[in-house]
């Protein structure tokens, strides 16, 4: 024999089983309460049993509904988030996302998440903002990115911050410089150099202000860049030292030149998913976010060795 099951009848079921009332079960499955009893109708009709009684003020099960309950609950919740985890499946094959990142972020981290996305999810559309972490923040409160890649520098209420990966500063200089014999340098001792600094808004320009308040902390910036490259080639120059972040070392030019750690506590910050509170992620945000996980473990993995 074949069956004729039928989803909307078991759902109908399930719901006034949850709710006590038809009338309850009806606005959820928003159905006027006579389609809905004709739903089960249908449904006792198609079993040949009888599955509640009913009265003016109540339901409740008979012996065959209590059955019937105990049976299908489990299927039919399995069979929801099946169907639910297909559609997402089908929101990533045809979605996209717009993503913001640090520029040591996207170095080190975009580049392999991409590159394993395209793998995974060809028909991903995903577009990319590098900006420094203020610009960021703005995108992200105006809609223009749906998460960022980028650190937490203040409490930012209606922000959500969700960890991935630590960094810290690196000073980088010529080998002959004077800074390069210095085991553990910190903030203070950049000071008396020439500096080749990222510019207002970066996130290292914000932790070396902070960290240095007199008035002279920027006496000795010579040179203000938007790019990293731009400053680790005007340090090859001869031209001054800066800060690199640990995230993007790997990614730059630096034949002939020596990067140490700052030793200051203050000389290190965390990367991670910046959102905002109000807004969900996309199926295709969600599918981004756990590639971003699975390489930023990879990469704290390989710092650690």
């Amino acid at each position: 024999m074949t069956l004729n099951i039928k989803y909307r009848p078991l759902k109908a079921f399930l719901l006034a089983v949850e709710t006590g009332s038809f009338t309850h079960a009806a606005d959820q499955l928003s159905v006027t309460q006579p389609s809905f009893t004709a739903l089960i109708q249908d449904l006792e009709k198609s079993l040949d049993v009888k599955l509640f009684e009913r009265t003016t003020r109540s339901i409740t099960l008979t012996a065959a509904g209590k059955d019937l309950r105990d049976r299908i609950y489990r299927p039919i919740a399995d069979l929801e988030e099946s169907y639910r985890n297909m559609m997402d499946l089908a929101a990533v094959r045809r979605g996209s996302v717009v993503v913001g990142a640090l520029p040591s972020a996207s170095l080190s981290v975009i580049p392999p998440t991409l590159g394993q996305l395209r793998k995974k999810h060809p028909a991903l559309q995903i577009r990319v903002v590098e900006a420094h972490n203020d610009e960021l923040i703005k995108m992200l409160r105006t809609n223009q990115v749906e998460f960022a890649l980028a650190t937490k520098l203040v409490d930012m209420p209606d922000l959500e911050f969700l960890p991935l990966i630590d960094d810290a500063f690196h000073v980088v200089s010529p080998l002959d410089h004077p800074i390069a014999q210095i085991k553990a340098p910190k903030w203070e001792t950049l000071i008396p150099h020439d500096l080749v600094l990222l510019s207002q808004g970066s996130s290292a320009r914000a932790q070396f202000e902070r960290a240095i308040t007199s008035d002279s902390s920027l006496a000795g910036l010579r040179y203000d860049v938007t790019h990293m490259i731009t400053a680790v080639l005007l340090v090859k120059q001869g031209l001054g030292i800066t800060l690199i972040p640990r995230l993007a070392l790997t990614a730059l030019p630096l034949e002939g030149l020596v990067h140490k750690p700052l030793a200051n506590d203050t000389a290190r910050r965390t990367i991670g998913l910046l959102r905002r509170k109000d807004r969900e992620l996309s199926p295709a945000g969600r599918v981004f976010y756990a590639e971003v996980q699975k390489i930023t473990r990879e990469i704290e993995d390989r710092y650690s060795v």
